[in-house]
């Protein structure tokens, strides 16, 4: 079976075919991984957030403004027991998974077209209104933004605006559930 499935692959990599598009080979897709890392080294998508925070506390001063753009999935340190159980890495990996297949619907997007039509938009939008609101619960509004950033082994690229390129940022969303 395995060397089966092994011969299989070896044929599509070998034999390329039409590209099949269609909406639902999404619901199929979230089976796989995106092997598109393997291509080309250099940026990948990141998702970045950021809320309006307005109104006045008790006996402060009004307050409001935007906050400044805070990153989705921070790097995570590893630990001996992600060994044995890994769920919250597991969940942040689907999760940049889908932030992967959105990067990949939008370089397949025909020119003019709305990328709020897409399922992986959908996808996205929601995720990043619960980390609006995971980082800032009192937001009115907010904004998502996705960069592609230069990748770096150590984590010292990304604050620099030469690292970074913008691909996509929503205009402003309500935080709403």
């Amino acid at each position: 079976m395995v060397a089966a499935y092994g011969a299989l692959l070896l044929l599509t990599l070998v034999f390329k075919g039409p590209v099949l598009k269609g909406p639902w080979l999404f619901l199929l897709r979230s089976f796989f991984p995106n092997w598109k890392f393997f291509h080309a080294v250099g940026r990948v998508p990141h998702l970045y957030v950021r809320g309006f925070v307005g109104g006045k506390a008790a006996g402060e001063a009004p307050s409001e403004g935007w906050t400044d753009w805070q990153l989705v999935y921070p790097r995570r340190a590893r630990s001996l027991g992600d060994l044995f159980h890994n769920a919250e890495t597991n969940l942040l990996l689907a999760q940049q998974n889908l932030v992967d297949h959105f990067w990949a619907d939008l370089v397949d997007l025909p020119d003019g077209a709305d990328a709020r039509q897409l399922v992986s938009f959908a996808m996205v939008d929601r995720l990043a209104l619960n980390n609006t609101l995971a980082c800032w619960p009192e937001a009115t509004q907010r904004q998502f933004e996705l960069r592609m950033v230069l990748s770096d082994p150590k984590d010292t690229l990304g604050n620099n605006p030469a690292d970074s390129e913008t691909m996509l940022t929503t205009p402003v969303l309500p935080c709403q559930r």
